[in-house]
């Protein structure tokens, strides 16, 4: 039983209708998800009813053009399984519309009797419409061996690439892009299938990128870069372009890809970022922190225009390529990661003024109330909260600007206070050999980490109160920090860890407490000096090199205690040994307040005391020779 031609006519002006009142709003750019869900709805039940009846040839064309509008919605608000139901179903029906049988729930297999019985026909632009809808449904799930498979069935007179090769199968592809102006489509064949062939070269690339085979995947890009494609899509063919010449270590060909990148679409911010890293590697942190400010400016103006920014096409690219799996290769870091990325460069580059100005409103992002999402990625992980606060106070006092290290340090003291152990026991094998202690998850781990920051917190505000002249207040921080860090007793430190990664993170733990101890009681031993303290300065700078071995002007200020104590034999020994030896590296993951601590305020004019040592040593090798 086929349709009469009045009702085929309503039908087809009822499909019509619907997309051109979907076109209309898409031309406006307005944003309308509920239209787009209302046009679903109303395609689905158009599509019911013309499945009520028996399939029949005459009705193919509508029936086939109606499937396939209803499934280019489906794609954005169901589940692939759904909308593969949907589409077998449509399938199934074309093999009745034609009286040819085949039934059957694998699609692949379905596809081989479709493509047989209507291959040749005149139906064969429509089918191919599914076709369509079959490889975004397989791409978006990277089933790129099925798509492989489908791809190679188009045509059976083609000739099939021995070696299974996907890419070389869509270099060879012939499709027919034929429309009915009579019956309107949500997305034209032509512009789906454009879409389709950059996005398949794009997801082999990435597949290749995992396997690091690099090269291969550049060649990929760099074909996919001349397909016609959305701006967006070109973009994103350009930013992993770039990805696999970092890869390959070309760094200026990356810049080159990133910059093309943005001429296509400054919403690129994977290119804007990933444009910062290359800087970082070339050294240029003028260029690089350049970059992080632009991108900091983007996502930021991206994130106020959000509520207002039109809904993504039917088919878009995070649908086709899949966000998890562009995420593994390309992230781009939240708004607050980039704000701290940009105070924490800005330091290491001693931008000082600059620095500290972003970590306030870093820090102020943090307080509020309406903040964005911190990012928990691995890849891309976001610092503890107190690491944050103990770095903006270091870079306060780079800076220069002490009344707001000591208030933010005041604010870290605060909430660590009631979290900080009296005593702290490290011991890491029990009796059985077992590691009792996870510092990532174990109770243990949050403890010491609770130490560290308080200790830190205290040993910042005692160099604060240094750049105050307030050697009291600065003599009393330093030893808090002091009494702080002595809380935590390490047992041993042959650590018997289940992987190299714990062993690692243990040790730098660790590590970093004896650093810090070192740097605190050095500082301590500076206040005791200033003050004429002189054998608590010389305990102190003693136990600092124990317990930190390696620090230059802490040598120094030994070498300088010991001579005015007037034990000038040993402030010698100290001397020549310091000076025939460089300063130590210390082999540890430290943190920024630690690692990029120059020992700026221990600083001793060393010109005059090696004047000194000079002559007393020339004159005692004098006596010794005489």
């Amino acid at each position: 039983m086929s349709i009469t031609p009045c009702l085929f006519g309503k039908w087809s002006e009822d499909n019509n209708s619907i997309v051109r009142k979907w076109k209309e709003f898409e031309k406006r750019r307005q944003p309308n998800r509920d239209l787009n869900k209302q046009c679903y709805t109303e395609l689905l039940r158009l599509q019911k009813k013309i499945q009520g009846l028996p399939a029949a040839a005459e009705q193919l064309r509508l029936e086939v053009t109606v499937s396939y509008n209803a499934l280019l919605f489906s794609l954005s608000f169901s589940k692939s399984n759904e909308t593969q139901d949907n589409l077998t179903h449509s399938l199934v029906r074309a093999l009745e519309a034609v009286g040819a049988r085949g039934a059957c729930s694998d699609p692949a297999t379905l596809w081989q009797h479709v493509l047989k019985a209507l291959g040749g026909t005149e139906f064969v632009p429509w089918i191919e419409k599914l076709l369509l809808i079959q490889w975004t449904i397989w791409l978006s799930e990277s089933h790129l061996e099925g798509t492989l498979h489908l791809l190679q069935q188009i045509h059976s007179t083609n000739k099939t690439s021995s070696a299974g090769d996907l890419l070389a199968e869509i270099r060879h592809l012939t499709f027919s892009v034929q429309e009915d102006a009579s019956l309107l489509v949500a997305v034209a064949a032509k512009d789906l299938k454009d879409l389709l062939l950059i996005c398949t070269f794009i997801s082999k690339g990435v597949e290749l990128m995992k396997e690091e085979n690099y090269a291969e995947a550049l060649l990929a890009f760099q074909e996919a870069s001349i397909l016609p494609s959305p701006r967006a899509a070109l973009a994103h063919v350009h930013t992993l372009t770039g990805l696999s010449f970092t890869k390959l270590g070309r760094p200026q060909s990356a810049l080159q890809c990133y910059r093309k990148a943005l001429e296509v679409d400054f919403s690129c911010h994977r290119a804007l970022y990933q444009s910062s890293l290359v800087y970082r590697q070339l050294g240029n942190s003028h260029a690089e922190i350049e970059a992080l400010l632009l991108l900091h400016s983007a996502v930021l103006l991206r994130s106020e225009r959000d509520s207002s920014r039109p809904p993504p096409p039917l088919i878009s690219l995070d649908r086709l390529l899949g966000s998890e799996k562009m995420a593994s290769i390309s992230q781009t870091p939240s708004p607050l990661l980039i704000l701290h990325t940009l105070a924490h460069r800005c330091v290491h580059s001693d931008r000082n003024s600059e620095a500290a100005e972003f970590y306030l409103d870093l820090l102020a992002c943090l307080q509020s109330d309406a903040r964005p999402c911190v990012s928990t990625s691995d890849d891309l992980p976001f610092p503890r909260i107190p690491v944050v606060y103990l770095e903006a106070a270091f870079a306060m006092l780079k800076a220069q600007r002490s009344w707001d290290v000591l208030a933010i340090c005041d604010e870290v003291i605060a909430k660590t206070a009631d979290l900080v152990p009296e005593r702290l026991l490290l011991e890491p094998c029990d009796r059985l050999g077992h590691t009792t202690m996870n510092l990532e998850s174990d109770p243990v781990g949050d403890k010491l980490d609770c130490v560290l920051w308080s200790g830190a917190a205290y040993f910042l505000q005692g160099h604060a109160h240094l750049q105050l002249k307030d050697t009291k207040e600065a003599l009393s921080s330093f030893t808090r920090a002091i009494n702080q860090l002595v809380k935590v007793f390490v047992k041993q430190e042959d650590w018997t860890v289940h992987t190299p990664g714990e062993a690692a993170d243990h040790k730098n733990k660790v590590r970093t407490l004896e650093v810090l101890k070192g740097q605190t009681l050095g500082g301590r031993g500076l206040c005791f000096a200033e003050r004429g303290q002189l054998k608590e300065a010389l305990r102190d700078f003693q136990l600092s090199l124990q317990s930190s071995p390696g620090g230059r002007n802490t040598q120094m200020w030994l070498v300088e205690i010991l001579w005015r104590l007037d034990r000038k034999e040993e402030a010698a020994a100290v001397w020549k040994q310091t000076s025939s030896s460089s300063d130590s590296v210390t082999l540890v993951d430290l943190p920024l307040y630690l690692q990029a601590w120059k020992e700026d305020a221990m600083h001793l004019d060393h010109s005059s005391l090696n004047k000194k040592l000079e002559d007393f040593t020339c004159s005692c090798d004098v006596k010794t020779q005489t």
